[in-house]
């Protein structure tokens, strides 16, 4: 069952929001200020965060990139009415997504239930049930050619295939939030490495210059 935590301080806009969740079998709790979100964040494990990006007390933006916990890893979608180029360009390197307010409930829940369906897979499982080969030198299959933090963070791109992930996203995602993330060199090499094992070819990672990577399966559309 998925946990979702929503940050909102217009209660028509969070009460809602909490009805469609619960209606779908989603476990949600609800938040009208930071401080609050904060003590949820430490006390639950949330799939998918909610919040609204200016608040009484200050940008969400800054309450995000000061999460410290450690191996956390949940999607988030920033609301806001704050919509230029550089504000959504601001908010997309700490969120997943973004939409602009005054929005279309539609789309809002269109976005939730994307970001919700993307595949959680781990460990043994995950690469059991991967769409290519792991290749080792003597052409033989092998996913123990691959370092732990080459396999996750392709288990990272492909659970987010099509999309454009950060470094940051990455970092967290392998790492855990923590004080200092590895230098964006560090992870270019695990990029690099990662490149020269994948043997099927119709997956390919992409880098999205000052933005991070894409995974595309090329027998699909790209998105």
């Amino acid at each position: 069952m998925k946990r979702i935590l929503i940050l909102e301080s217009d209660w028509l806009v969070l009460s809602t929001l909490n009805d469609y969740l619960k209606k779908k079998g989603c476990l949600v709790n609800c938040a009208q200020t930071i401080e609050r979100a904060k003590v949820l964040l430490l006390k639950h494990k949330f799939d998918l965060f909610i919040c609204e990006r200016i608040l009484e007390e200050g940008d969400v933006l800054d309450f995000l990139d000061s999460i410290k916990e450690k191996k956390l890893f949940m999607r988030v979608l920033v609301v806001s009415q704050k919509k230029s180029l550089l504000d959504r360009i601001d908010t997309l390197k700490l969120a997943n997504d973004f939409l602009a307010k005054p929005f279309n409930s539609t789309e809002l829940y269109l976005k939730i239930d994307n970001l919700l369906n993307l595949e959680r897979i781990g460990g043994d499982e995950f690469i059991e049930n991967s769409l290519f080969l792991l290749k080792d030198s003597a052409g033989l299959e092998n996913k123990n050619h691959f370092r732990p933090q080459e396999l996750k963070i392709l288990e990272c791109l492909l659970k987010h295939k099509n999309m454009v992930i950060s470094y940051e996203t990455i970092s967290s995602y392998v790492w855990g939030y923590r004080d200092s993330f590895p230098l964006k060199k560090t992870i270019s090499v695990y990029i690099r490495r990662i490149r020269t094992k994948l043997f099927l070819q119709n997956l390919k990672i992409m880098t999205v210059k000052n933005r991070g990577y894409k995974l595309i399966d090329l027998k699909e559309k790209s998105i």
